[in-house]
């Protein structure tokens, strides 16, 4: 995945899950609140004031004992005459449609509730995947990259015990084509260029071979103390073996003016004192 959509990604989910997250705070404390309203309004009383008889009040006394009377005097077949009136069928149904009016509220907030509560679970969902698949490639990257250098070591390590066992046996062209192998395989390594130079300058005597040698490490980007010490290698070829003065003297030259105050530098500038006092 690339950056810029990580970028947009990331804030975009945490953004939707907090949003997400306060509509579903606030949509449950909206919804404990009514239902809590509800509960006080129906346990809320009608005070009635009931004269007691200890106040003395002979009105109210007066009105009680007549309604008293009245319903006493009432006859068992008036009571019986009475046709009942049908009224309970229409109060079932009236409580039956404010039940519903006030039921129908509470599922709306709820499912406004759990549509938030949804969202803020997607959004999550969303985040720890993305988090889990950058992990995943990082860590893979990581414990790739280790078992493959690993393995390159491994590789290297062969196939440089495998040339050198050929240089022990006495197999020393062999030992140099092995390194070549490991060459075009793991190319610049410094270390086996110089390997290769010393068999052609000790084992086979090869001291052309060797200074042609020395001259390709002098191409390689190496620090300038060890070229400087290739070169005063090189030099010493030159100046003795291959009898060849004016590549030695050049060479000098070019290590005492390119190579500063490193100890080869210094080496050829004494060597240059003396061929000039003679």
């Amino acid at each position: 995945m690339k950056l810029i959509s990580r970028i947009i990604l990331y804030p975009l989910c945490l953004f939707a899950a907090i949003w997400c997250w306060n509509g579903f705070r606030d949509a449950y404390e909206n919804m404990q609140i009514d239902r809590f309203g509800v509960e006080l309004d129906e346990g809320e009383a009608i005070p009635v004031e009931v004269g007691s008889a200890e106040t003395g009040d002979s009105d109210e006394a007066f009105d009680i004992d007549a309604v008293n009377r009245m319903l006493t005097n009432t006859t068992q077949d008036e009571v019986e005459d009475k046709s009942p009136t049908k009224t309970e069928p229409q109060a079932k149904g009236e409580n039956t449609s404010q039940v519903d009016a006030g039921e129908t509220e509470p599922l709306e907030k709820k499912g406004g509730m759990m549509t938030y509560f949804s969202g803020m679970l997607a959004a999550l969902i969303v985040f720890a995947l993305l988090v889990a698949r950058d992990l995943g490639h990082l860590i893979g990257e990581r414990v790739g990259g280790n078992y493959l250098t690993k393995s390159d070591k491994s590789r290297k390590a062969d196939m440089y015990e495998e040339a050198e066992a050929l240089w022990a046996n006495g197999a020393f062209v062999d030992a140099i084509d092995s390194f070549r192998d490991y060459l075009r395989v793991f190319p610049g390594e410094y270390h086996v260029h110089k390997r290769i130079a010393d068999i052609y300058e000790k084992d086979l005597v090869s001291f052309r071979a060797a200074a042609m040698e020395y001259e390709e490490m002098l191409e390689m980007d190496i620090p300038t103390a060890r070229w400087g010490w290739v070169a005063i290698h090189l030099c010493n070829l030159y100046s003795g073996k291959l009898d060849d003065a004016d590549r030695a003297l050049a060479l000098l030259r070019r290590v005492a003016d390119e190579c500063g105050d490193t100890p080869p530098a210094e080496k050829a500038r004494e060597r240059l004192a003396k061929i000039a006092t003679g």
